[in-house]
């Protein structure tokens, strides 16, 4: 598309189709021309530069958090009664750390960040190593597999051990953690109303899962990194143990947070690296690039496309002009390929130099908790091809998700060669 095709274009942000032909002009033009172009209909600047991501996040007394960060949230505030539609996915009493905003959102990290710390996350790899080796061989027995299978199986397993969940059920953790996605999807008020109802069967799963974990404690299993255990020994408004409902909606977010986008980013491996085998090579050479390789995935998949923010009081931004009640939208998968950062946007670099400074995390106070966990899956599964495989190679065409805010893909048809 050209560049005068874009200047007369409502840019149609609430189209999953949108994502999927081609928006790159697009984003371009935007930003050289139209770094906070307004989107009429849902009175929302789209925004499209780096820096001015950079600004708007750090910013949260102003570009505030508990609306909603879904444009569902604008869509369908009044069939809601003027409140956030997603409130109905959790429990009730319940606090999703996402929706809140400092003060309240520091509180709520404090309590949960054990669970990611650099131990924690180290036994989190340890137990994970045998489950990525053990499926890579059996895939690499194979030869001709779809990656989506294993890609999809490992953040799951992840998710169950960090939050202390029984090794039981991982297809029913999967099925929700997709059923979660709805919160974003291109449905209507009466889907979404629908999908809340699946959830009551999960908060019971949770609630069995502390029950037990309260038993095990009581018996003398006190040590534990994992969520659960984690919640139980914080302190939060003056007293010892999150109260049940913020338990459960901690866990419930870990399960919608980590297991799509780290899906996305684990499917990106392949199809990245079977269309630039150079690049592979140079990873196979020197282990040292990993990293530095995640990043740049990262960058380019950018597995939540956007989210959004409310403006809290009458503000300015590089000379924007914005309105309390107004919203701004913050398009991460634009900002990832800005020229300005990251030149030659569009290619595949595992040794850029910039490669760390993409926002597929958000930036700000709101930076993903998840961050580390996401690192170390990606890079755990990378060496692990690269420890088994020869090269990779693409059989067909991927199918990539349809979803306005998922970036991601339903299948990756690959060959791994030994």
């Amino acid at each position: 598309m050209s560049d005068q095709a874009a200047l007369h274009r409502e840019v149609p942000i609430e189209s999953p189709q949108f994502y999927l032909d081609d928006p790159w002009p697009t984003f371009a033009w935007m930003q050289r021309e139209a770094p906070f172009y307004h989107y009429a209909p849902l009175d929302t600047f789209v925004i499209t530069r780096h820096r001015d991501i950079r600004t708007i996040s750090s910013r949260a007394d102003i570009f505030s958090n508990a609306r909603g960060i879904f444009l569902n949230e604008i869509k369908y505030r009044d069939a809601a009664g003027g409140t956030n539609f997603s409130e109905g996915f959790w429990p009730e009493g319940g606090e999703q750390i996402g929706n809140t905003d400092p003060p309240r959102h520091q509180e709520l990290r404090r309590v949960s960040q054990g669970a990611f710390t650099i131990p924690a996350i180290q036994s989190l790899q340890e137990r994970l190593t045998a489950h990525v080796g053990h499926g890579l061989d059996a895939l690499g027995e194979r030869g001709d597999v779809d990656f989506w299978e294993f890609a999809a199986g490992v953040p799951v397993e992840a998710a169950c051990h960090l939050i202390g969940l029984s090794a039981t059920d991982r297809a029913r953790v999967q099925f929700w953690s997709d059923e979660l996605e709805k919160l974003g999807a291109d449905i209507s008020f009466e889907e979404l109303q629908a999908a809340v109802a699946e959830f009551d069967s999960l908060k019971d799963y949770i609630t069995e899962n502390v029950e037990r974990r309260k038993a095990e404690r009581a018996a003398g299993d006190t040590q534990g990194l994992d969520l659960i255990s984690v919640l139980l020994d914080a302190e939060l408004d003056g007293q010892k143990g999150v109260k049940l409902p913020n338990v459960i909606t901690f866990a419930m977010t870990a399960i919608a947070a980590g297991a799509d986008t780290t899906r996305a980013l684990l499917l990106g491996l392949p199809y990245y690296l079977a269309q630039n085998p150079d690049q592979w090579r140079l990873l196979k050479e020197d282990r040292s690039l990993v990293k530095n390789a995640i990043e740049e995935t990262l960058r380019l998949v950018t597995p939540a496309r956007a989210f959004l923010r409310y403006v809290a009081a009458d503000t300015e931004v590089d000379g924007q002009a914005m309105k309390e009640g107004q919203h701004v939208y913050l398009m991460y998968m634009a900002a990832n390929r800005d020229p300005d950062v990251f030149p030659d946007p569009h290619g595949f670099d595992v040794r850029r130099a910039t490669a760390s400074r993409q926002l597929a995390f958000g930036a700000g106070p709101h930076l993903c908790l998840g961050q580390r966990l996401a690192r170390m899956e990606g890079a755990l599964v990378l060496e692990a091809m690269l420890d088994r495989f020869e090269r990779i190679e693409l059989t067909g065409e991927p199918v990539p998700v349809v979803h306005i805010i998922r970036n991601s893909w339903e299948t990756m048809p690959v060959r791994l060669v030994r």
